[in-house]
């Protein structure tokens, strides 16, 4: 079993034409559990829901995962704007007050007793939040744990939380805009090689259209491509599809590799329409066509 640990939000999107497309389904962790979904069918979500959520997106989440994880808290689920400007960067601002998101984080008495024999975990939120969830992960299966951190935490004021954190994750995760301004670097490599140099086991840095970085503590070092889609509808939750495949790649991929390009894979599913699932139909024909396209072109990059 392959879960996230996050959130659901409702998500109002906003393109730079104007145009809206509102009540979304999205939320880092249903975005994670949907990259997941890429690569296998036995993939959950815990998370926390209001009863304010419409009844269509719950029925969108049950025919694509498992929901045993979602707990009903509160009349009200998270609500956001996605505002994207025309060279693609996002701006999210939250509808729900802060007071009110963080008692809607998942909690540890809320998880389900189904999900006790673990192979992979996508955990997003702040450091110190998801440090009690690893203890109590490891004693269900010790699966891969990977950290997406929370923007939050992307500050240099959390900077010492890493110590903590980064040594008892097996992988972490944030963009290169983050990661810029919690380190005060700007070269991917320097920020890789000072997650490594601070405890990270592997650091996969997520740079959108660029493609991705990775490094890890046994010395590899890779540039990963994009995977191209015929038509980019919608750029929201691409990098948080992007961790969930990656928490499935290093458990069933033969090499670091192959991990970091289902990554990349999953990240461009959520591309190709609004909202957080996307059609099953034929998607292990489809993954296999894109993860063949990927190793190839990423076998170029890394040649030497």
């Amino acid at each position: 079993m392959f879960i996230s640990i996050s959130s659901v939000i409702i998500d109002d999107i906003v393109l730079p034409d104007g145009s809206t497309h509102m009540a979304c389904l999205g939320g880092g962790g249903t975005h994670a559990v949907m990259g997941m979904r890429v690569w296998s069918k036995q993939v959950g979500l815990v998370a926390n829901i209001g009863r304010d959520l419409p009844p269509e997106l719950m029925k969108r989440m049950e025919s694509a995962f498992d929901v045993r994880g979602l707990h009903l808290l509160g009349p009200q689920t998270v609500r956001a704007w996605q505002l994207f400007e025309e060279d693609g960067k996002r701006t999210e601002i939250l509808r729900t007050e802060l007071v009110d998101f963080k008692p809607l984080k998942p909690k540890m008495n809320n998880f389900p007793d189904a999900y006790d024999d673990l192979l992979g975990v996508h955990l997003h939120g702040e450091g110190a939040d998801i440090l009690p969830w690893i203890p109590f992960l490891r004693q269900r299966g010790n699966p891969f744990i990977l950290w997406e951190p929370w923007q939050r935490d992307c500050v240099p004021e959390s900077r010492n939380i890493l110590v903590d954190v980064l040594p008892v994750v097996d992988c972490v995760s944030p963009n290169l805009e983050e990661a810029q301004l919690m380190l005060g670097l700007e070269h991917p490599k320097d920020i890789l090689t000072e997650f490594l140099d601070l405890g990270a086991k592997r650091v996969a840095l997520r740079a959108g259209a660029e493609g991705s970085y990775y490094a890890d503590a046994n010395g590899n070092y890779f540039v990963i491509p994009t995977v191209k889609v015929k038509k980019i509808v919608d750029q929201t939750g691409a990098g948080n599809a992007y961790c969930g495949g990656l928490a499935v790649g290093f458990v069933l991929a033969e090499n670091a590799g192959k991990a970091v390009c289902m990554a990349a894979v999953s990240g461009s599913f959520p591309l190709e329409q609004f909202g957080a699932v996307f059609s099953l139909d034929n998607l292990e024909e489809r993954a296999k066509e894109r993860l063949k396209a990927c190793w190839e072109v990423f076998q170029k990059i890394n040649a030497n």
